[in-house]
């Protein structure tokens, strides 16, 4: 009780990304929770384009 436990299939995704519009733009980090690296890019990549820089779980927190 009150332990942080993994929540299945699901992790937070990090990329670097370049936004697709704007030529000029920075690279920036872009963070998303997904179950897979598919559905992450397909939240993202309409507007950017991406390179995967980390995959982590996603830690629930079981309350007491």
């Amino acid at each position: 009780m009150g332990r942080a436990s993994l929540s299945p299939n699901k992790f937070t995704w990090r990329f670097l990304a370049i936004n697709r519009h704007d030529k000029k733009a920075k690279p920036c980090c872009l963070t998303v929770e997904a179950e897979t690296e598919r559905e992450a890019r397909s939240i993202l990549a309409p507007h950017f384009i991406l390179s995967l820089a980390a995959r982590l779980p996603v830690l629930g927190v079981a309350h007491v």
